[in-house]
């Protein structure tokens, strides 16, 4: 074969040669994690990429259980305790990614461990799992967050207490609270395993007010850890709640300085509440005067502003106007929108309405063998009537 016929042999095959190295060469592209934040929704997304269309697929037909998605791509926060919780969200599988969208907006600034293991794919990969390390933005600098107050605002709280509030000047972090609160004693000393230590977070939904429990079991008697450890709180001692400075708000940002309440533990409550009981101070008719409803003790100040209102006679319909807490929790006032007709009205309370110690109207909440209890049931309505002339 001539110089002229070997060229063109080399020409014709060249290509193919090109084509057997590059299939038999190919490696399976690197997988990377990213993150996008939405600066104005607030919205994030985690996305892999670097599978291939066939793992794509797979994963698409796959009917991966929340367990078996955690285990492919699992997001926790950053320097988290051993064995914390992933992020919850919902996986996608697009044209060219996996994408992860927590159930809840990440905290700007807060950093966050993204893992990625490809022996978890349907059709296993080889390699070490894939991590990254990812924050959205932090948010612009904004006035930091206070702690307004700690609800009930009496100096005196019962010893069964069930329930207390923490209000900020502006929406938190979705931070558990139970991370940087403690109760003291009048020694200054921590009472362990007071707090009722959840999962589960009770915010408000505009993120500014918390709810904390006292461990129910140790509040009722008869349960095992009332019986072991007895209550937290006892008649005639003070104490003091901490809140840790370093809880952040939704801007990352932490509180402006420790917070600190100090109260002296009373009898207990261990009675439900009559309506009977309560005193009106009816206004007149004509005016935007507040009607004003007097209690024998503290009501519950998170239901006692969902829970009770004023109806005209016969009406379940509520009359439009504005009501405020008075201290103490101890008394509520209306203040009508349009001033009062002369008539005959109704006070109402709504049954799920408690005091701090959970009692409710006509039910305790810590009942033993020696009780008695209504077989009826309360009613979801009660109504306590009064007249403006």
């Amino acid at each position: 074969m001539g110089l002229w016929g070997r060229e063109l042999l080399t020409r014709l095959i060249a290509p193919f040669f090109c084509v057997v190295i590059a299939a038999g060469c190919s490696r399976p592209a690197p997988i990377s994690i990213t993150l996008e934040s939405d600066p104005d929704s607030k919205a994030s997304h985690i996305r892999v990429s670097g599978l291939s269309s066939d793992e794509l697929q797979s994963l698409q037909r796959a009917s991966f259980s929340e367990d078996q998605w955690t285990a492919l791509l699992r997001v926790t926060v950053a320097n988290s305790a051993a064995g914390a919780p992933p992020v919850a969200g919902r996986f996608n599988v697009g044209a060219r990614v996996l994408e992860f969208t927590p159930r809840f907006p990440l905290d700007p600034g807060r950093q966050y461990v993204a893992a990625f293991d490809p022996s978890r794919l349907p059709t296993p990969r080889s390699g070490a799992v894939v991590q990254e390390t990812l924050a959205p933005p932090a948010a612009a600098p904004t006035p930091p967050t206070t702690i307004v107050r700690m609800l009930p605002s009496g100096d005196v709280l019962p010893e069964n207490l069930l329930r207390f509030y923490i209000e900020f000047s502006a929406p938190m972090s979705n931070e558990t609270g139970r991370d940087f609160i403690r109760l003291l004693d009048d020694a200054g000393k921590e009472i362990q395993g007071a707090l009722l230590m959840v999962d589960i977070d009770f915010w408000s939904a505009d993120h500014k007010r918390y709810t904390f429990f006292f461990d129910p079991g140790r509040v009722k008697r008869g349960i095992q850890p009332n019986l072991e450890l007895g209550r937290a709180l006892h008649d005639g001692r003070q104490y003091t709640i901490e809140i840790d400075p370093r809880w952040r708000d939704a801007n990352g940002q932490p509180l402006v300085q420790a917070f600190k309440r100090s109260f002296r533990a009373g009898p207990p409550e261990m009675t439900g509440m009559k309506i009977q009981d309560w005193k009106i101070a009816a206004p007149r008719a004509g005016t935007r005067d507040p009607i004003v409803v007097t209690f024998p003790r503290a009501l519950d100040h998170g239901l006692l502003m969902r829970a009770i209102g004023v109806s005209r006679k016969g009406r379940t319909e509520p009359v439009p106007g504005d009501a405020t807490a008075g201290r103490g929790e101890t008394s509520w006032s209306f203040t009508p929108r349009d001033a009062w007709a002369a008539g005959a009205y109704d006070l109402f309370a709504l049954d799920f309405l408690e005091d701090p110690a959970g009692n409710r109207l006509g039910r305790p909440f810590d009942l033993d063998k020696f009780d008695t209890v209504d077989k009826s049931g309360t009613p979801a309505r009660v109504t306590l009537p009064f007249v403006v002339k």
